[in-house]
């Protein structure tokens, strides 16, 4: 049975594949080497969740590789944690827009100028700073103001370098939906005994009763 959640790289295999996929990119922005860009690329894409099934057991599926998980402890929703204990789940969720920060830092001391940049910057900033500042429960609240607010940071100098506007178009594309995906799902934390795992579901409620009815290993 497939349910409507994916997996995030937040722990684990996953989680070791996308930053040593991210640091292959940085440094083939440093080095121009197009290997090194690619098996990067390649690595970030094998760590992105695809689905959650179920079949004998919970199945994390991943672009090319899965992961099974038994004997599930405890589950836990990111809204309904508190702020402390969420920082530890917000922060693989962080990991993306740093590295992507840095790219943009290295293309920076390559000479791209600045003013391309810059918006780029400020959006991410605003964006993930909004993510840390306030509880996810207020986000999915105000989702429209949330969306928005990163959004009218960045657009009065996007403006005022038109050069960058082109380039912002795909920044504020990605960065919405990246976004509303997680603020209109259900962020969940999976525990195990030995590991944790963070799913991104349409409905917690109904994964709840569904890893309630499945048969744990001996």
């Amino acid at each position: 049975m497939k349910l409507d959640c994916f997996p995030f790289p937040s722990a684990g295999k996953p989680l070791v594949l996308r930053v040593v996929g991210w640091l292959l990119i940085a440094v083939s922005l440093l080095t121009e080497s197009g290997s090194a860009f690619l098996a990067g690329v390649v690595l970030v894409i094998a760590s992105t969740g695809r689905d959650v099934v179920i079949d004998g057991g919970l199945v994390l599926r991943y672009a090319l590789f899965k992961i099974r998980v038994s004997d599930v402890d405890e589950i836990l929703c990111l809204s309904e944690l508190e702020r402390g204990r969420l920082v530890k789940w917000v922060t693989p969720l962080v990991l993306e827009p740093f590295f992507l920060v840095l790219s943009l830092l290295i293309l920076l001391k390559r000479g791209t100028e600045v003013s391309v940049l810059l918006p780029a910057l400020l959006y991410w900033i605003a964006l993930y700073s909004e993510m840390l500042i306030f509880p996810l429960k207020v986000l999915k609240e105000r989702l429209g103001l949330s969306v928005l607010v990163p959004l009218l940071v960045s657009l009065p100098l996007a403006l005022l370098h038109r050069e960058a506007l082109p380039a912002m178009l795909f920044v504020w594309g990605t960065g919405t939906l990246s976004l509303m995906n997680l603020l209109l799902r259900d962020g969940v934390v999976i525990r195990t005994k030995g590991r944790s795992y963070l799913l991104l579901c349409g409905d917690s409620r109904r994964l709840m009763g569904v890893l309630a009815n499945v048969p744990k290993d001996d």
